[in-house]
């Protein structure tokens, strides 16, 4: 179904285009700006995998109540646990970030300039404000050169910063299984600066038994312009989770019984998170002159964690996180009659403290004592971008960085982990509309302080576990036109000590972590963006090819079986119709193609069809209500995949078919 699907995905834009060419809307891709490259550079002159989603705010996606809503139709990105609030949702890209056990491995994430993803490179959503997202950026595969210690790729999240949201608007969406979700948003507009309070309170009961969530953020974000030369963006943030419970992970027997029951010991255990995290961060932009810049930032975030996991010893976790990070970086343009030159200079520090207790779990109540340590994880990275922009059409970029990486416990020296990573891309305009391009670098990525510390021989950290390395290579083209935009990518990746999780007997739901020698990706990505006079339409389609090339597990040789939790295909529609008076339809349809569960590729999860559509419809001003369904077909596919989990418990069920409805008050 997914080969008949793919062809199809290559026949649509066109016939589309055909038919709506005449009454396309004057919108003008062709001038895209990629601004996560460190030098902004157009979308169609990107040396690099890059998508660029802009969303319309208090319309399409106001009732979306996952940040995996808002990344379909973008390529090589696949999302998981999008309702395991307890787990957090789960970003892959390329198939880095699929181990993680919860939140986000391996992939940068930034928000509004600052930094949202630990010095050791963790990441969670759990303090996303949805509802005031304006874009977002995604680049693919190995980005060390950019940001540091990540290997899938950079996602650049910006929020509304002016009035262009409605002055004040309230959001009340009502679903299945009690879910609650109500925002208010607030934007004060003065003469030289603006403010945007965003308030969001959600609770769900789950669809599965013992899996309800209930979450509160406020966010605000401040923004001066002091004069021409001169900005400042100011932000905080603080998310209360007062719990988040997990159902655990099922037998396939089990599924097939009652899908929608907990885990017996999950729910035993009394399994589930606590998290209140705050978050403060300000950027100052200067421009020197027209031809050079400054940026800065600095951030301080805390995070408190309180973890119940299904098993006896150490089954209680107590998490007190502090990190704070700062970075700069200078840009010089230079021009000339055949050329314009960029050369950009920058550093980052970052500096994170985690305090981690365990204790002994009796049932879901508090026991002795059995792990107590101070870890700590401090980075510092200088890089140098040079970027030339021919007249001729030829775009040269290339860029080094290093990074300084010290890990360590208040009772064990610092390990250090140096890396230097080099990076080259090309492109070339043919003509106006066609561009072709080639890049090439190198990413590290290394073991979390979370990985390290489950160690499965006793305290301190796993230093038998080490950090990975990639490199990349890529081909493609892109054609931009005012309303359209084709990409075709072809790209391999050699890996070096990857990553993946396991459990043991005497843990079950615990997570280690070891390396498994050297993997190999390789894969095409499609995609593409067509703007009309009554809607856009975005369509994607990610064939790869994910494997073990040299590794060996209890005397198995595993070169060549497919890496665990990583769907070989996947293909994304997405439309927007606007109805005039109507309303507004958005139908997404997700083909998410066959996946292992585990190392020895023993156990095959099915591909599955996931057809969501929500319409919406203006009542008076900026106001409207909204229908929506999910999983509109009504198959059974699973929401998460538990890798290599000891009883073959890796099933997670998603819900059934689903109804949600909202009201959008705008003033």
């Amino acid at each position: 179904m997914l080969g008949y699907i793919s062809r199809l995905f290559l026949i649509l834009p066109f016939f589309v285009y055909s038919n709506f060419q005449d009454s396309i809307q004057k919108i003008d891709l062709d001038n895209v700006i990629v601004k996560s490259t460190r030098i902004n550079v157009k979308k169609k002159q990107a040396p690099l995998s890059v998508s660029v989603k802009n969303l319309i705010i208090n319309k399409n996606y106001s009732s979306k109540s996952s940040f995996s809503d808002f990344t379909n139709s973008i390529p090589g990105l696949y999302t998981s646990s999008s309702n395991n609030f307890s787990q957090d949702l789960r970003i892959s890209i390329r198939g880095f970030g699929a181990r993680s056990a919860f939140g986000i491995r391996g992939i940068k994430l930034i928000v509004d300039g600052i930094p949202e993803t630990t010095p050791d490179g963790q990441s969670q959503l759990d303090n996303l404000p949805l509802g005031v997202i304006s874009d977002i950026e995604v680049i693919r595969g190995p980005s060390s050169i950019l940001y540091g210690n990540s290997s899938g790729g950079v996602i650049n999240i910006n929020t509304i910063s002016d009035n262009s949201a409605p002055y004040f608007r309230t959001s009340a969406v009502f679903g299945a299984y009690q879910y609650q979700s109500i925002q208010r948003t607030r934007v004060f507009d003065w003469s030289n600066s603006s403010l945007v309070v965003h308030y969001d309170k959600r609770r769900s009961n789950g669809y599965r038994d013992f899996s309800g969530y209930k979450s509160s953020i406020l966010n605000l974000k401040y923004l001066r312009d002091f004069d021409k030369k001169n900005k400042i963006v100011w932000q905080i943030n603080y998310t209360d989770s007062p719990y988040a419970k997990d159902a655990g992970g099922l037998k396939l027997s089990e599924v097939e019984n009652d899908r929608r029951q907990s885990r017996k010991n999950n729910f035993d255990y009394d399994t589930y998170e606590k998290v209140k995290h705050i978050k403060t961060g300000f950027s100052w932009q200067h421009l020197k002159d027209d031809n050079s810049s400054i940026d800065s930032y600095l951030f301080y975030q805390k995070r408190d964690f309180n973890s119940k996991l299904p098993f006896n010893y150490g089954g209680i976790i107590f998490l007190e996180r502090d990190y704070y990070g700062l970075g700069t970086k200078y840009s010089k343009q230079f021009s000339s009659d055949n050329k314009s030159r960029t050369i950009t200079l920058g550093i980052d520090h970052t500096n994170q403290q985690d305090d981690r207790k365990r204790f002994k779990n009796n049932l879901g109540e508090k026991g002795d004592n059995t792990f107590d340590q101070i870890e700590k994880f401090k980075s510092t990275g200088v890089y140098l971008i040079n970027q030339t922009d021919y007249k001729s059409g030829l775009l040269f970029r290339y860029g080094v960085r290093y990074d300084d990486n010290r890990i360590g416990t208040d009772s064990e020296a610092f390990i250090s982990l140096n890396k230097f990573n080099p990076s080259l891309g090309i492109s070339y305009s043919i003509n106006n509309s066609n561009n072709i391009y080639f890049s090439t670098g190198t990413s590290f990525e290394t073991p979390t302080l979370n990985e390290l510390s489950n160690n499965p021989s006793g305290n301190g950290l796993n230093k038998s576990l080490n950090p990975s390395s990639s490199v990349n290579y890529e081909i493609g083209w892109r054609k931009t036109t005012s309303n359209l935009i084709l990409d075709a990518i072809v790209y391999f990746i050699n890996t070096d000590n990857e990553i993946l999780p396991y459990e043991l007997e005497q843990f079950p739901g615990k997570n280690f972590y070891r390396n498994v020698g050297s993997t190999r990706r390789y894969g095409i990505e499609l995609s593409s963006q067509l703007l009309f006079s009554n809607g856009k339409l975005n369509l994607s389609y990610t064939n790869a090819k994910n494997t073990f090339n040299e590794f060996v597990l209890d005397g198995n040789d595993l070169k060549g079986l497919s890496l665990p939790g990583i769907p070989d295909q996947i293909l994304d529609i997405e439309l927007i119709f606007n109805l005039s008076k109507r309303g507004t339809l958005m139908i997404n349809n997700r083909l998410i193609g066959e996946l292992f569960a585990d190392n020895l590729n023993e156990t095959q999860v099915s591909s599955y069809n996931l057809l969501n559509i929500t319409y919406s419809k203006q009542i008076f001003n900026n106001s409207e209500i909204y229908l929506g369904v999910n999983n509109l077909l009504d198959v059974n596919y699973f929401d998460n995949i538990r890798i290599n989990a000891f009883g073959k418990r890796y099933y997670e069920p998603a819900p059934k078919r689903n109804f949600h409805f909202g009201l959008n008050l705008s003033f």
